[in-house]
């Protein structure tokens, strides 16, 4: 633990942080010459932007707002307001996430200009890996047993309510945890969860109509069980080849590649942008 202690102070270090923000400019750069070749390469880019649905992006991006919002306020040493420096930080790591081996996220995080205890950043990025996945799972297979249920939204929301804040209670026993963790913001957190599983739900709706539900919730946990897949960039593959093999035979394989690409082009786009705007703000005076 003293070696550990240690390891942060260095971490925390301002002429590390010097080192480490030019570590993270060619980091930055591979990230983005990555997702280049992932579009070139994997079909993502057949389809067209034009396919885009406008309600299903403006969902989006509220999530991704309140997301960055949600790091903030966690990581911020003055958490009564919003530290716009740590945001744009948390954007740049979105293109971070494609760095091979998921490693650039990691240091971008942990280069926020001295705004943040880099012990209480490494520990809220284990958090974000690890306890979404472990809260949304089983939430998600004890909703699908209500999946013909005229109230499905509302059981959902009430399951969800529920494994937050049963989890939150059992976590929270660690009083040294619960002085510094990200579930200290559940309201965020739950409501993050609920958009991305009803945004999941309208994009299988636009392209399967009345037989969505199942295979929506299927994706959810497809994608929730990726997140246990550490060190892959962005999870990609991961969570696509859980989907297939859940799905088995109950949909095309071409439409299911479809569909899996195209929620893929939606986080891409969304990843770049927020990242490409989070280092332009970042390095704004150096430019």
């Amino acid at each position: 633990m003293i070696r550990l202690n240690a390891l942060f102070d260095y971490i925390d270090n301002p002429k590390f942080q010097t080192k480490l923000k030019s570590i993270n400019l060619v980091i930055c750069i591979i990230s983005f010459v990555y997702i280049i070749i992932l579009i070139n390469t994997n079909g993502i880019n057949n389809i067209s932007l034009n396919k885009f649905n406008f309600l299903e992006v403006t969902i989006l991006f509220p999530i991704y707002v309140l997301t960055g919002v949600t790091w903030v306020k966690f990581s911020s040493k003055n958490t009564s307001v919003v530290n716009y420096k740590i945001f744009w930080d948390w954007s740049l790591s979105n293109l971070g996430k494609y760095f091979p081996g998921g490693f650039g996220i990691y240091t971008i995080r942990l280069n926020q200009n001295n705004e943040s205890n880099s012990k209480k950043v490494f520990f809220g990025l284990i958090e974000e890996q690890f306890l979404l996945p472990l809260i949304s799972i089983p939430a998600l297979l004890l909703s699908m047993r209500f999946i013909e249920s005229n109230y499905l939204n509302l059981i959902i929301t009430s399951i969800l309510i529920l494994f937050l804040y049963i989890f939150k209670k059992i976590y929270f026993l660690n009083k040294t945890i619960s002085k510094s963790s990200i579930l200290n913001y559940p309201f965020s957190i739950g409501t993050i969860l609920l958009g991305n599983y009803f945004l999941i739900f309208l994009i299988f709706f636009n392209f399967y109509g009345d037989e969505y539900l199942k295979y929506a919730f299927i994706y959810l946990i497809s994608s929730y069980i990726g997140m246990f897949f550490v060190g892959v960039p962005a999870g990609f593959g991961v969570r696509e080849s859980v989907f297939l093999l859940l799905m088995g035979s109950d949909i095309n394989l071409s439409d299911q590649i479809e569909i899996l690409l195209y929620i893929r082009l939606l986080h891409l786009v969304m990843d770049l942008l927020f990242g490409i705007v989070g280092f332009i703000f970042k390095n704004k005076r150096a430019l």
